[in-house]
Formats: C-alpha cells, structure tokens, sequence
C-alpha cells in the first residue's frame, strides 16, 4: 500500500492509529505540537475493551502484569468509610476474554512508541490549518510555514482539535462545572485491585494503587472555570482543608505528592456533531468527541476508535476513504455519544451537594442490586469490533 495519511496528535489515539495502520502496511505521518514525546504524571484506566484492541497491535499481556494493577472490584463509598456499592468486575473480564487494568500514562506511551516506526513522528509541529484540493488530497498547513500533502488526514489532537477547527469552527467546549486534580503518590496501600469512588457533597475523589509502592489519586470539585491556583503549595493546602478526615487514602495520598506535580484540568465536553468527517479529513477520540472522565472510557474510546478505523481504511484502502469514513461513523457515533451523555450524568449526581440530595444518592447506590450494576457495567466494556 502506498497511502500517505497524516495523523495529527501522538496521544494514546494517535499512536494507537498509528500502530494499528503501519502494521498493515499504510504509510503514516505523526505530527505533535509537543517538543517531545511524553505524557503527563498521571493514571488511566484501561477496560477491557480498550485491552482487546491494544492486544492487536502487539501489547502483550506481559506488559499490564508488569505495569499495570489489574482491577477486580468497581466500589463507590462515603467519605465516612462505609461502602455503599460493590461490584465484582472479574466474572465480567472472564467473559469477554480480557481483564481490566490501571497504568500510569507515561509507561502505556511508552509501549505504544515502541509499536510505531520513530521515524515517521515530528514533534514541535502543531496543525495551523488545512484545504481540500481539487484532485481529492489535502493541503496540510503546519507551524514551521510549511506545506504538505496527504491522501487524508486524521485528528486526534484532543478537545481543542485544530482539525476539528477547522472542519466545523472553533467553538469553545462545555464546561463541566467541575475541575479535577490528579496525581502519582509514593504510597503502599494495602488494598488492591479495588477501583473504588468516594463521593460526598459535591466533591469526590479516588486513590487507585498502581504498584506495591505508588498510587495514582484524583479528586474533582465544582469551581469556577479557570479558577487555577498560582502557587502550588496554596492548591494542595486547599485539596487537604477539603478532603480532611476522609477514608480511603487521599490525605495519605496527597501528603505524599510534591504540590508542583499536582495537576489540574476543568472537565469539558461538547455536544455530539452530525459528522465527524468531511472529504478525505476525519476525526478521532477527544476530537471527535470529548467526555468527561466519570465512567473511565475516555482512553478507551479513543482506542476503540483507532482500531476501528485502521481495520476500514485496510478494507476499504485509499479509493475507498469515503467508505471507510462513513462506515467508521456508523459504527462509533451512537457508542460515543452515549459514553458521553452517561459521563455527564454521572458527573453530576456525583457533584450533588445538598444534603438531601447525597442521602438520596447514597440510599439509591446502597438499593442497587449488583446484577444491575454488573449489567450497566458490561455495556460499557464490553464491544464488538467490526
């Protein structure tokens, strides 16, 4: 195969693409806007459906015994240290054939590099704009005042897409409501396995071990939009005043974690687009439709998505972009949207602060039969590739 396809973003969607296509022979181009290649101090979770797809592309279940805390339970707690819901994950796992892990961000990168040819990624390099031409390429205007041209274009630079931009205009995402912190802690707890959210009023957090000596932690609050705190040690300061006295770990976790490298990113979505596609460019994970976190799919939608359309542009091949891009949308859009209107739901019953709001949730999570919850569970990881 001869196809030239630029790929616009060297996230975890980006080099999953990028994998995916190189192994079946395409000719790829990886532009980042980063200097370098990395990724930041954090975790993510990774489902079983996100694992079924990385398997394809060569990462072996050597590595998330290596790196990654498998999980066995899904919990959601109160701040006291009573558990209000539990659901045994690992009857699930089993039958869909794989298991579901935590990984810091930073090592999943690193197996993904390792997958994609290095010279074929150009970091420093952000997309300024681009332009259909006549004889169906397209013209790719980079930050260096260069231009090139591809047979398509795909953008899986994140919610703030210049692809996207591009496309359909540059709208300014949804704002949450919420802001989230995170972090990587050196800490051994003596849990594991155990992905469990504590909620109470109107924030919520988790610390999730990553190995025998570090856990990856986050916490989320209402606040205002861009309301950053300049100095680091006032934001952790802040983060112990607000979760003081809670079970679990985070005090512990947050004690343990230099104020510098704390995080801090408001949780945006945008409302679901009529097309991802136009021409011969289209649009992938955080680009095409951004989530907030509260269902831990963004990482695997992404991945789900690149290995969805790697398998038709290979079927389909370069004369049949157009296909392959319709198809690739029939088959995403309804999974993605509802990933995404479920996550701002739970979100937001999770951000109730009244209290008579929080003694409903925790009587209605403390009703819940876990074979419901199992079933909700199962919808969401488990998928069918195409």
């Amino acid at each position: 195969m001869n196809e030239r396809i630029a790929i616009i973003g060297a996230g975890i969607g980006g080099l999953t693409l990028a994998a995916a296509l190189q192994r079946t022979g395409h000719r790829v181009k990886i532009f980042e806007k980063a200097p370098k290649l990395g990724e930041v101090g954090s975790g993510v979770g990774l489902w079983s459906n996100a694992i079924a797809c990385l398997n394809t592309i060569g990462i072996e279940e050597t590595f998330w015994k290596k790196f990654g805390c498998e999980v066995h339970s899904a919990e959601i707690a109160e701040p006291g240290g009573k558990v209000l819901s539990r659901c045994d994950v690992r009857p699930l796992t089993e039958k869909i054939g794989h298991g579901a892990y935590v990984v810091h961000r930073a090592d999943l990168h690193r197996a993904l590099l390792g997958k994609v040819d290095p010279d074929s990624i150009s970091t420093g390099l952000s997309c300024t704009g681009l332009n259909q031409q006549k004889d169906g390429k397209v013209r790719l205007d980079l930050s260096d005042g260069l231009e090139r041209r591809f047979d398509m274009v795909i953008g899986c630079d994140g919610l703030h897409s210049a692809v996207r931009a591009s496309l359909f205009g540059r709208i300014h995402p949804v704002y949450s409501g919420q802001t989230c912190y995170r972090g990587v802690a050196n800490l051994n707890l003596k849990e594991r396995h155990i992905l469990r959210e504590v909620q109470g009023r109107g924030i919520r957090c988790a610390v999730i071990p990553l190995d025998d000596e570090r856990v990856y932690w986050w916490a989320v609050e209402s606040a205002q939009e861009g309301g950053h705190h300049a100095d680091p040690s006032v934001q952790r300061a802040h983060l112990l005043a607000l979760f003081s006295g809670w079970s679990f770990g985070l005090p512990e976790a947050l004690e343990a974690t230099p104020a510098e490298s704390i995080l801090r990113n408001d949780l945006y979505d945008r409302p679901p687009l009529k097309n991802w596609s136009r021409g011969a460019v289209t649009l992938l994970g955080d680009a095409a439709h951004p989530t907030t976190p509260n269902l831990g799919q963004g990482a695997c939608m992404a991945i789900e998505d690149a290995y969805t359309l790697s398998h038709l542009l290979t079927r389909y091949e370069i004369s049949g972009h157009r296909e392959a891009f319709s198809a690739y949308e029939n088959l995403r859009k309804h999974r993605c949207n509802r990933i995404v209107s479920e996550s701002r739901r739970f979100g937001w019953i999770g951000g109730w602060r009244s209290r008579a709001a929080v003694s409903l949730r925790e009587m209605i999570l403390a009703a819940t039969p876990e074979a419901l919850v199992k079933r909700s569970l199962e919808k969401h990881i488990s998928w069918e590739s195409p």
